[in-house]
């Protein structure tokens, strides 16, 4: 790995001591040892590797793994405590086993000599099953410690072979994706962690407890926490910067490293005492430090189970798709299934009811604060994005030709209320994504920007086009509305650029570009399918094919997603990767051509990494007030906002529990339909529903988003209700309904 810097961390400086900083090692074992003796084969993985108990120099018993009879990964020394002073000083101490059990099975043991006569005894069971290298570990302490000292406990593994630069791309689900060239500096650890050459990310800021990397040869390495416990404490997050102690801490920490001799190690440590910056974005340059310990108390005990799970022959995709379905089935998460027709009724009257009409204008506020009575809102309606009134609308009329409701009359209404009402704005060249609902004027999705963003109108022409169809089927027709989104669409391809690609924004009026990047291409694609659907004229597909293929050969071809969000240009998140499926499924359905479909596959197969596979539980001291929403609730299908917010969690992939459907049925993969029904159920889970509140206003509403990691676990950074909680959700439900009836009252029901 090339590298400009090195900047000492937490990790580097007490995890992996004895790497880069040369800190001293207070253990007589050796801990850098020339060549192991092996001397006891533990079992075989598939992929041609191997596992042996080897004697390693100092005399201490570890493990090391084979390769096709190539060594290449060392346990050299598997006991390592590092223990924390009230001052702020640390010391590793290290041990290697007394022996290891022979024939493989029961425990092997060691014990580590800290300060003052303590003693760390280990007790490691190994396991070779038919994926992985399992560790069930038990530390117990022996001995007390002074006031104010801590410690972790840690396994540290080791490459064989040196690392070229740029040679490998790190895996951490919904943090990190690749190496320098295919990571944005907001991006959990960054640039600056390869800089560093080190980085540390605590679990329950990630979706699954998993974290690895792949080399250049195809060769590869994971950890997976296989029980997570995730208990913390409210003062964890009330008071973030603080050195803590206590013994209730349940989390743990995954790290990476480079040694001075370019070898590679991964570890993993026990709890998850980490770095980060103040912006919560995290990086081994941190400047404010997150230590978390357990006490040295005599008799307790800390114990977790870890799975190695080692790969070959595969691209970095591969290897991202086969770790994270291994730690998917090995988590198997649980779905809480809902009445899903109570769903979509408490979110259609609830939303509806926040459709405001005024001198003849009519749509739902951007946003709604919950916590205030009366409520304030953000009085500016728009499309695309957060605003999403159009898709509102269309969701309104669908619900009301179901004739369920007493309502239905009202709703439609209200729908073409304010369909009318955007047609008025002129989209070619666009002024603006929508309007002030109390003075008409005309408002942009972010004032402060001063553009209008091409996702704003995309996201929200498609659905009504999709509208439009689905009205002309029932004999409603809206020519208007269909001339209007042409016009946009006529507009949009005199932008496109010769390399296929469309600027991301426009100043609003003028039609001239203010953003040239063409990395959201990707999301005029559906519209522009289904405008040669319904016009008949290829002109939309030819452009649609050209934007798609850019998206795919420059960024996504790479496991490269960017550019979905508007207010957080350009960084890797999973609205670029699920905008990116939907646009790959419209072509494939259009034409059936395979080679859309394989891209759907990995553009969805990016995207579900960001799905929390585990449930992350709430402090149970917090305070109340904080928490309201989620005590007890599953954490289970919330989905990392994005990799510059690792920790931040939503629902907005609720909105693609049909593109899931979908690849279920073009594929016949079981696990696509298995991320669809649990998208479609525990969505659901912060959504407050009848004789389920949640202390929320009423049925129906939800908060935008939530903090499972620090330091905002159960906090929002916000309490507002915005309609695209309500869309995401609606759109799962009505496409679902609609693309395969049977399927989807099959998804509705418990298995």
């Amino acid at each position: 790995m090339a590298r400009s810097v090195r900047i000492p961390t937490l990790l580097t400086l007490c995890i992996f001591a004895g790497m880069a900083t040369g800190q001293q090692l207070e253990h007589s074992n050796n801990f850098r040892p020339a060549k192991a003796e092996r001397h006891m084969k533990i079992g075989s993985l598939p992929a041609g590797s191997e596992v042996y108990a080897a004697t390693f120099g100092g005399g201490g018993i570890g493990l090391q793994v084979d390769v096709h009879g190539k060594p290449s990964l060392s346990i050299d020394v598997p006991a390592r405590v590092t223990v924390f002073d009230a001052s702020g000083t640390s010391h590793t101490f290290a041990a290697g086993y007394d022996s290891f059990p022979e024939p493989p099975g029961a425990p092997a043991t060691a014990t580590v000599s800290g300060p003052a006569g303590i003693l760390f005894h280990f007790s490691d069971g190994w396991e070779v099953t038919s994926n992985a290298l399992v560790l069930s570990r038990k530390v117990t302490v022996e001995g007390n410690g002074n006031p104010g000292q801590g410690f972790v406990s840690s396994l540290l593994a080791t490459t064989e072979e040196h690392a070229t630069p740029g040679d490998y791309r790190i895996f951490s689900p919904g943090t990190m994706y690749g190496a320098p060239e295919h990571i944005d500096d907001k991006a959990a650890g960054g640039i600056l962690a390869y800089q560093a050459g080190a980085l540390e990310i605590r679990e329950d800021m990630l979706p699954a407890p998993l974290f690895g990397f792949s080399r250049g040869d195809g060769s590869s390495v994971a950890l997976l926490n296989l029980n997570p416990q995730g208990n913390s404490v409210a003062a964890d997050f009330d008071q973030p910067q603080q050195r803590q102690v206590n013994e209730a801490f349940r989390f743990g920490a995954f790290g990476a490293g480079e040694h001075d001799d370019g070898k590679l190690a991964l570890g993993y440590w026990f709890p998850g005492t980490m770095g980060y910056l103040d912006n919560d974005h995290l990086t081994s340059a941190a400047t404010a430090s997150h230590l978390r310990y357990h006490p040295i108390k005599d008799g307790l005990t800390q114990e977790y189970q870890i799975a190695f799970r080692f790969g070959e022959g595969e691209t970095f995709h591969d290897f991202t798709r086969n770790t994270w379905r291994w730690a998917w089935n090995e988590l198997n998460p649980a779905v809480d299934y809902h009445d899903i027709d109570q769903v979509r009724r408490s979110l259609i009257d609830m939303t509806a009811e926040q459709v405001e009409t005024r001198d003849g204008r009519s749509g739902l506020p951007n946003s709604i604060n919950m916590l205030n009575n009366p409520k304030t809102r953000d009085p500016k309606a728009v499309m695309g994005f957060t605003g999403k009134n159009l898709e509102a609308a269309v969701f309104f009329l669908m619900d009301a030709a179901r004739e369920e409701s007493p309502l239905d009359a009202v709703h439609r209404e209200k729908a073409l209320a304010i369909i009318n009402s955007f047609l008025k704005l002129k989209v070619a060249p666009p002024e603006g994504e929508g309007f002030d609902m109390e003075t008409g004027e005309l408002q942009l999705a972010l004032p402060h920007d001063k553009v209008v963003y091409l996702r704003s109108f995309t996201d929200d022409m498609k659905i009504l086009l999709r509208g439009y169809e689905f009205e002309l089927e029932r004999g409603h027709e809206h020519p208007e509305w269909l001339a209007w989104c042409r016009t946009f669409a006529d507009w949009l391809l005199t932008q496109q650029q010769p390399s296929g690609g469309f600027p991301r924004a426009w100043e609003p009026g003028t039609g001239k570009v203010a953003v040239a990047a063409p990395q959201s291409s990707y999301n005029a694609v559906p519209m522009l399918v289904h405008l040669t659907q319904l016009t008949g004229d290829d002109k939309y597909r030819i452009a649609a094919v050209r934007a798609a293929e850019l998206s795919w050969t420059t960024e996504q071809a790479f496991d490269h997603f960017v550019g979905g969000t508007i207010d957080n240009p350009n960084i890797i998140d999973k609205e670029a990767a699920t905008l990116s499926v939907e646009a790959y499924l419209a072509l494939y359905e259009q034409g059936g051509e395979k080679k859309w479909l394989e891209r759907a596959m990995a553009a969805a197969d990016h995207a579900e990494t960001y799905i929390y596979a585990w449930d992350v539980p709430m402090p149970e001291d917090a305070r109340q007030e904080e928490l309201h929403w989620m005590k007890g609730v599953s954490t289970v299908g919330l989905n990392v906002v994005s990799t510059s917010r690792p920790g931040l969690a939503d629902s907005f992939m609720a909105f693609d529990v049909d593109e899931y459907a979908k690849l279920y049925k073009y594929t016949g993969d079981d696990h696509y339909l298995d991320v669809a029904v649990l998208l479609l159920h525990n969505s659901n889970n912060m959504l407050a529903l009848p004789g389920r509140e949640l202390n929320m206003p009423g049925p129906g509403w939800t908060s935008e988003h939530i903090g499972l990691g620090p330091p905002h676990r159960g906090r929002g950074l916000n309490r507002l209700w915005l309609p695209w909680v309500a869309t995401c959700r609606l759109n799962g439900i009505f496409f679902t309904e609609q693309f395969d009836p049977q399927l989807f009252e099959q998804m509705k029901k418990p298995k």
